[in-house]
């Protein structure tokens, strides 16, 4: 069986959860919090490692690393892990500066290591139908698609998920956790996005009572493709009301998700180019092709059980994923460039092609970020317009914070 280690279990639980139905085993498990590595250790094979220490983690007997560690730390982690051959699958974003993007893709190239991204939301079940109504040709040519992630959170949540000021998700903006808005989209159509403008909506009201710092509450983001095609994205917002939205409009017909309804597709096609024997609009029900009976039970849609199968599959067969590094970094790239259009009233930014050294070196110094470094001290805002939370919000987020111990 494939060896894993899991490195952060407090999102890493659910991967070690899915380890045997995807096909593999855990021999390595690395957290801070010693309650976690304890409430983990019944996943581990015979003879596995449980550490504090990632170099400690990085010796262990493992064929491959699933990297759960926070948003913004990443890159490192999985440069190190390539660097010891252990292949890479990696949550949330591949980079957060356009600097870890080149050394990563460098990194990857050096070492011949598998780096997969975990991104689960192409794998929900209406969104698996999308991808086999477009790549079945009927729909035609992709000229358009819509990808939206929208998910609010009251204040006492925010606080639970941001435990203090400088937490990363204080100071994420709305476009740089664009995956599960445009990853679906780019499985889907194989698109590769090539340029990005955004604009942000900014709504302090939904950092009221807490201590965090990026108060936009919304990132749209248009991205040319190198399809043709043109891809509408929402990155991570928080418009009221919580739910999710894909759609591909082509030449013959147009295919989209239900909102906030991930089981049922809506497929309309022009009344003169529609397959034979098909409607011209329907609805329906989607279903498993294969193993639904665990996806069904796994996390995000199932999206959760088939990322850590997939990545098992590429292992097993030494063949590179779809979500490979230059896709993810190119992905990764859309949030980063995305924001800088934003603080700069809209303009348009060209995505590099990660293939391509010349377009990296013009890159591989870039290390402005959002976040805070070791000294606290950040290089981009993370809000559209100048932010601040007031005393009362951090006292309001102080007590929540008493209440999460």
């Amino acid at each position: 069986m494939i060896k894993l280690g899991v490195f952060g279990l407090g999102r890493g639980m659910y991967y070690l959860q899915q380890a045997e139905n995807a096909g593999a085993q855990i021999t390595a498990i690395c957290d801070m919090d010693p309650k976690k590595l304890e409430d983990a250790k019944k996943y581990l094979a015979p003879g596995g490692v449980a550490c504090t220490d990632f170099e400690e983690f990085l010796k262990a007997d493992m064929d491959g690393a699933v990297l759960c560690n926070y948003y913004c730390e990443h890159a490192y982690f999985a440069t190190r892990c390539m660097e010891k051959g252990i292949a890479v699958l990696s949550e949330t974003a591949s980079n957060v500066t356009m600097a870890q993007g080149v050394a990563l893709c460098r990194a990857k190239e050096k070492t011949g290591a598998v780096y997969m991204l975990a991104e689960n939301y192409p794998f929900m079940r209406s969104n698996l139908e999308l991808k086999r109504l477009y790549d079945e040709g009927s729909l035609g040519r992709i000229l358009y698609a819509e990808g939206e992630y929208n998910h609010p959170a009251s204040p006492h949540d925010l606080n639970a998920i941001t435990p203090f000021p400088g937490h990363w998700r204080a100071h994420l903006p709305r476009t740089y956790y664009c995956t599960h808005s445009l990853a679906p989209i780019m499985y889907m159509t194989g698109g590769i996005p090539t340029t990005v403008t955004a604009k942000a909506v900014f709504a302090p009201e939904v950092n009221r009572g807490t201590a965090r710092l990026n108060s936009d509450v919304a990132a749209i983001m248009l991205c040319d493709m190198n399809d043709g095609s043109l891809t509408r994205i929402t990155g991570c917002s928080a418009f009221g009301g919580h739910g999710l939205y894909y759609r591909l409009s082509c030449l013959k017909g147009t295919a989209e998700t239900l909102r906030n309804d991930m089981e049922h597709v809506l497929v309309r096609y022009n009344e003169w180019e529609k397959p034979e024997g098909a409607e011209t609009t329907q609805v329906y029900e989607t279903k498993w092709e294969a193993l639904g009976d665990i996806a069904e039970k796994a996390g995000h849609g199932g999206g959760d059980f088939w990322v850590l199968w997939h990545f098992v599959q590429c292992l097993e067969k030494n063949e590179e994923p779809f979500f490979d590094v230059y896709r993810s970094v190119a992905m990764a790239s859309v949030g980063i460039l995305g924001w800088r259009s934003i603080l700069e009233g809209g303009v348009s930014y060209r995505i590099p092609d990660f293939r391509n050294e010349e377009d990296r070196k013009q890159w591989e110094n870039d290390e402005l970020s959002p976040f805070p470094d070791k000294d606290g001290k950040v290089t981009l805002p993370c809000c559209s317009q100048p932010y601040q939370y007031t005393e009362e919000d951090l006292k309001a987020a102080e007590a929540d914070w008493a209440k999460c111990k």
